[in-house]
């Protein structure tokens, strides 16, 4: 959340205009300083008393620096000094402020100007009754005002009966009011505003809001500036039907290869009687001989936080927390990692696990052995496992197991002709298993599992067509590319395969004869841009795969069964043929069954500048089908209406929608937005329909007043 800024606009300008001054009082002749320029219609010097007199179009120059006033009267014995009429002080920047007096002292560099009226670097407004310059750095200020909206009854503004300013530190204020178009709306009786142009403690704009579920939201944080690596936010939000929910998030950047940030909140539910808490943690370093450090944790309540109060989707429907750390390190043509993983599940009376604990990968890429045309590659892999069998909160079923996996293979890349290539692949597979499993549920003692594979890969003939597009230097080429790989494992040992728990595609493997054969489509666009380059972009890929099983082909069947060698048509196409128009669409038809499996596709229209729709559709047979859809619409100047939905096509409900109307001033100095929300969350175990409202209110150059900052709604943007 922003910082509220207010008043560091105000002693930028008297720091300007204090200085400007005292150099106009120690100007002039005689024994002028050479560095003010000074002119009038007329001039003269009292030797008597020793004043300046100058009067009639005043100019004084000074850096980048001017003042101009109808009368200026300086003493230079005392360095007492009086500018009156139609004071103006102007600088680079857009800086340019009106008094009616102004009085300084050039030895003390202290000052008063009066009825101050102008503006500050082309975007703050500023106005006051009476600006006394104390030090360098300590400004008092009676009757002030700011805005950054034009006009002499501006949109919005604050005045201020008292501001005491230290400039790089902080701002006191008392009897503040918060105006809208000149009505006030809020009183403050005192306040503090942290200044600083760098990080500052202090106090951050408080948010607000309201729910069915959780009542009037509001809450408050302070922004802790630890030191110039570290900073952190203590929060407390206060739900009224549930109660107050501490936070804290603690951030650190020690160096440029380090960083990090541990964030928790907690919360003791007075309406369902749980204790909810949520712990993120993540980190990254360089460590010594090149080796990188990333991790993270995620840990959470028994109790569904995530389902319960987190706004981003993807969290809220997740099913498992993930917490990992990994060491890392790459070489030229190898790689090595070490992680430790650790999966909870977060559903509702269930408690999987899954662990590693860890896994160590060594892998090496394609490297010639001897310089000559053989390519040499491989994976050593060791892992431990640690898992719960039975998703029962109440049964612990936990079964551990080391693996090592050790697969080297070699390849030889054969062109054929020009316009293919042909590579043959031969492995080994040498896997270890401290334990296994018996038909029975039983456990064995460590055995090892021992196969080879060879593989193939055909690429090609690849052709191509240029074909002109009508405009004038723009070009579309059409590329069609096949390919051909065939992978081929023999039968194992029928014991050793019934010993093994399937944990990942590793356990998985077994006897295989396969063709998989695909057809790429690309369509590349070069246009001229506009600084006569030009450029090459691909506006469409189109891919169609499928993979025929040999060893099913010629398997054995029960009577009444057929066999079924082929898998899933597979097609996927994204394309952007034209720049209001995306269309992406990836789905597999069961060949067998005359079936969709899957269907993913989105579609998104701009036809106009201010409008676009964007829909997508999420289709698993016989498990979900989810329809989500924006509309944004930009209706006149400084309007915007967003709509978005989320329709569960087999339940028959809108899990949720989100409504967001935004108005952001044309003038630019401030904007407003109301969001919506209507959506279906877990609560207490039950699900619960739950409407919030959000608001935001930015005031342009201070800061913002919003209900949640990261809220994350189902908004699409094209």
């Amino acid at each position: 959340m922003k910082k509220f800024f207010l008043p560091i606009i105000l002693w930028t300008a008297l720091a300007l205009a204090g200085e400007a001054l005292a150099e106009t009082a120690h100007s002039g002749p005689p024994g002028a300083d050479p560095s003010v320029d000074i002119t009038a219609d007329h001039m003269v010097h009292d030797g008597e008393t020793d004043t300046v007199r100058a009067w009639g179009h005043v100019v004084v120059k000074f850096e980048d620096r001017t003042l101009t006033a109808d009368k200026v009267k300086v003493n230079q014995a005392s360095g007492m000094g009086e500018a009156k009429g139609q004071v103006v002080f102007s600088a680079e920047g857009g800086t340019l402020l009106n008094a009616k007096r102004a009085l300084f002292n050039m030895k003390s560099k202290q000052g008063k100007i009066f009825h101050v009226v102008g503006k500050i670097e082309e975007k703050y407004y500023v106005r006051g009754n009476q600006v006394t310059r104390l030090s360098a750095d300590h400004y008092l200020l009676d009757d002030a005002a700011l805005t950054t909206c034009r006009g002499s009854v501006p949109d919005w503004m604050f005045q201020a009966s008292h501001i005491d300013v230290i400039r790089n530190d902080r701002a006191l204020f008392t009897h503040a009011v918060f105006k809208v178009r000149d009505i006030p709306i809020l009183y403050l009786p005192a306040g503090y505003i942290p200044i600083h142009q760098d990080r500052k403690s202090g106090l951050l704009l408080p948010k607000l809001g309201v729910s069915n579920t959780d009542g009037v939201i509001f809450g408050n944080a302070y922004y802790w500036a630890i030191n110039g690596w570290s900073d952190a936010t203590i929060s407390a939000d206060y739900l009224s039907k549930r109660g107050v929910r501490p936070g804290l998030e603690y951030r650190y950047t020690p160096s440029r290869t380090t960083s990090g940030q541990i964030s928790g909140t907690f919360l003791d539910d007075n309406e369902t009687g749980n204790q909810f808490w949520k712990v993120d943690a993540i980190h990254k370093q360089a460590l010594p001989l090149d080796f990188k450090f990333n991790g993270k944790l995620d840990l959470e309540s028994d109790d569904n936080f995530n389902k319960t109060f987190e706004d981003d989707i993807d969290r809220r429907s997740r099913r498992s927390s993930d917490s990992y750390g990994a060491i890392t390190r790459s070489w030229e043509q190898n790689t090595l990692d070490i992680l430790a993983r650790y999966r909870d599940s977060t559903e509702d009376n269930r408690d999987d696990t899954f662990a590693q604990l860890p896994q160590l990968t060594f892998a090496s890429l394609n490297m010639p052995l001897g310089g000559g045309p053989v390519l040499f590659n491989q994976d050593a892999r060791y892992t431990f496992f640690h898992i719960d069998q039975n998703p029962d909160a109440s049964i612990d079923d936990n079964y551990d197991t080391h693996r090592l996996d050790f697969h080297p293979q070699l390849s030889v890349p054969l062109p054929v002709a020009s316009w293919g290539a042909f590579t043959p692949t031969i492995g080994v597979r040498e896997t270890f298993y401290s334990q296994g499993q018996t038909p029975g549920g039983g456990e064995t003692g460590s055995f090892s599992r021992e196969l080879f594979d060879v593989g193939a890969a055909f690429e090609g003939p690849k052709v191509n067509r240029v074909f002109s597009a009508g405009n004038a230097g723009t070009k579309v080429k059409h590329v069609i590319e096949p390919r051909l790989t065939y992978q081929y494992i023999p039968d194992i040992d029928e014991e050793d395969r019934g010993k093994i728990k399937v944990i990942d595609e590793i356990d998985a493997l077994g006897p295989e004869s396969r063709l998989t054969y695909s057809l790429i489509q690309r369509l590349l666009k070069k246009s001229r841009a506009a600084d006569e380059t030009f450029e090459t972009r691909e506006v469409l890929r189109f891919e169609v795969s499928q993979s025929y099983d040999f060893r099913e082909a010629t398997s054995s069947v029960a009577p009444g069964e057929d066999r079924e060698p082929f898998s899933s048509l597979r097609f996927d196409l994204d394309s952007r043929l034209f720049e209001p128009l995306l269309l992406n669409l990836d789905t597999t038809y069961d060949v067998h069954r005359g079936d969709i499996d899957t269907l993913n596709a989105e579609v998104g229209i701009k036809p106009v500048r201010n409008l676009s729709l964007y829909v997508e559709r999420r289709y698993i047979r016989d498990e979900s089908t989810f329809i989500t859809g924006t509309l944004d619409w930009a209706f006149t100047e400084g309007w915007r209406f967003t709509a978005s939905t989320r329709y569960d096509e087999r339940a028959k409900t809108f899990r949720e929608n989100n409504v967001s109307m935004l108005y952001d001033n044309p003038c630019r100095c401030w904007g407003a937005g109301i969001d919506l929300i209507d959506r279906q969350i877990i609560s207490g175990g039950e699900r619960k329909d739950e409407t919030r409202v959000l608001f935001n209110i930015t005031l342009r150059g201070l800061g913002s007043i919003r209900s949640n900052q990261d809220q994350q709604l189902l908004h699409r943007t094209f």
